[in-house]
């Protein structure tokens, strides 16, 4: 059974390039953040699952942010009925214990029998932060490395979009459904001071800043079972080459409430980040205390002097990636 010596040993070996952090013993995504590891943004919560007849098992790694049900995770593998694994499981085919679970413990199933899930955002991110099969130290290696020494030892590893929703641009095709999404927001519209129509919505989708280009912009929109649920517009490169500008995030009405817009925001951020981008900017139109509370509530502060428009006066706010 490989332990921590014997997990740097082979990354050693086998030439793989990583960063070591020693560490008080962690045994939950809280106790990582406030044990002041680095590179949090590229922490993963991994979760060691089985199906309803004890024969397919999982070690499912994600961004540890991501709040993803079993139910859901289930529906992306295709299986049975999931649930955690049991203790016993965890130390007889992993070697492993509570707290220092990691897709590195697979190499320690000598029948093979777990297979190893790695959500498509950390292979999206490049780099991931894991332990070497003890909780009391952290690595930081490339994604494409880890999956490629699982495969090499003979473990099977499948990459999965884990995301809650199913994330796309939207084109002239999505405006019926984006206009729908935006006339259930009638309060949003009524500061706007103009109401959506397909018109403005196709003008929406393709309209940019001063001096910016088409590349620059992505107007995405969340899916869930088909039904678009949010949407975000986004230009990155401005105001300046490390700055992200956020036009719009809006999630449907009858969607309100379930923490969405959250998920979605932080998902985002999350990404940018990791695309090297150094912060967002944004802004809210006076009167819109919700947004003012919602943006931050997740990080952002006030940022230069408001911006009078014929219809509106914007509120400027930015935050730090």
């Amino acid at each position: 059974m490989l332990g921590r010596r014997e997990t740097l040993a082979l990354l050693d070996q086998e030439n793989i390039a990583y960063e070591l952090y020693e560490h008080e013993a962690v045994f939950t995504v809280e106790q990582a953040h406030a044990a002041g590891i680095p590179h949090q943004e590229l922490g993963a919560k991994n979760l060691f699952l089985r199906d309803d007849k004890h024969r397919a098992y999982y070690l499912v790694c994600l961004p540890d942010r991501k709040d993803v049900s079993l139910r859901e995770i289930q529906e992306r593998l295709g299986s049975r009925r999931l649930s955690f694994a049991s203790e016993r499981d965890l130390r007889s085919m992993l070697g492993l214990v509570p707290g220092s679970v990691t897709p590195l413990g697979a190499l320690n199933a000598v029948e093979r029998r777990v297979e190893v899930v790695i959500d498509q955002e950390l292979v999206d991110a490049g780099c991931v932060t894991v332990h070497p099969c003890d909780n009391t130290a952290t690595v930081l290696l490339a994604t494409k490395d880890l999956i490629a020494l699982l495969r090499e030892y003979g473990r099977t590893v499948r990459v999965v979009d884990l995301s809650p929703f199913a994330r796309r641009r939207l084109t002239d095709e999505d405006l019926p459904a984006l206009l729908a999404l935006c006339e259930s927001n009638p309060a949003y519209y009524e500061l706007y001071g103009e109401r959506p129509t397909l018109e403005n919505l196709a003008q929406a989708l393709r309209e940019l800043p001063p001096g910016c280009r088409a590349d620059q912009k992505v107007f995405l929109g969340f899916f869930a079972q088909g039904e678009l649920v949010a949407v975000m517009d986004i230009v990155r490169g401005y105001p300046d080459e490390r700055a992200v500008y956020v036009g719009l995030l809006m999630v449907d009405g009858a969607w309100h409430g379930r923490g969405i817009g959250s998920q979605v925001a932080r998902d985002e951020l999350h990404r940018l980040r990791a695309k090297g981008f150094s912060h967002v900017r944004l802004a809210y139109i006076q009167g819109n205390e919700p947004a003012r509370t919602f943006w931050a509530k997740l990080g952002f502060e006030p940022a230069g002097a408001p911006v009078s428009t014929p219809h509106y006066v914007a509120i400027p706010m930015e935050r730090e990636l």
